[in-house]
């Protein structure tokens, strides 16, 4: 009964982490720290993947599968701030230039990346 109860815990904890998918097992996924490397001052708000691997040596995996950005102040998700992007994905990373702003500047936002466990 014991080993049963064993069994069934062990299970339960890797199912939390692995996910069965069509092409087998999926690996589990992690997530960087939030990055904020610049300020909306001047031109916007940059968070771009050249800049943040460089300030960032060696904690961004190669090919991120997600892009989060919340605003610095709030923790408010960036596609719930009203502004446009110039860029918002796991390619370029994320900008929020001012002048494509119709009302006022960029937030001050801050981005992690959704990478495969190492």
């Amino acid at each position: 009964m014991t080993k049963l109860m064993v069994l069934s815990v062990v299970a339960a904890l890797l199912l939390v982490h692995v996910k069965p998918s069509k092409g087998g097992i999926v690996p589990p996924i992690c997530k960087t720290d939030w990055y904020d490397r610049d300020n909306p001052d001047g031109q916007g708000d940059y968070e771009d993947l050249r800049h943040l691997r460089r300030e960032y040596p060696g904690q961004i995996c190669p090919n991120p599968s997600r892009i989060e950005a919340v605003t610095v102040i709030g923790n408010i998700p960036a596609e719930d701030t009203g502004r446009i992007f110039k860029a918002y994905n796991t390619e370029v990373g994320f900008i929020c230039r001012n002048e494509d702003q119709q009302f006022g500047r960029c937030k001050d936002y801050k981005v992690r990346f959704t990478c495969p466990c190492p």
